[in-house]
């Protein structure tokens, strides 16, 4: 009867150790997502308002050949910006003919 006990506690240690290294290494994973995420919306924010600025006066915006990309481009950076900003968004809730939210 002791050895059963003996054998089940090694077995529980082991699971034990086995379930706090996978517990480690998914806190490591999650704590480098998250500062690949926070640095991926500050780049998003970056390009956002060098796209605004470059564009102050809406000649790009305004332009029919380039209009269409910059617009584009610039509705890309506010769906991911807000993708990043609130998780309730999902890709269902694109609008896909105006790529809208």
């Amino acid at each position: 009867m002791l050895y059963v006990i003996i054998i089940v506690l090694l077995i529980s240690l082991v699971t034990n150790i086995f379930l706090f290294v996978a517990l480690k290494r998914a806190f490591y994973t999650i704590d480098i997502l998250e500062t690949w995420l926070v640095d991926f919306k500050k780049s998003i924010d970056n390009v956002y308002k060098k796209l605004k600025s470059i564009d102050e006066r809406g000649i790009f915006e305004k332009d029919d050949d380039v209009g269409f990309l910059f617009t584009d481009i610039v509705n890309i950076l506010k769906i991911t910006n807000q993708r990043i900003n609130d998780d309730s968004v999902t890709t269902t809730d694109v609008d896909e003919k105006t790529n809208q939210i």
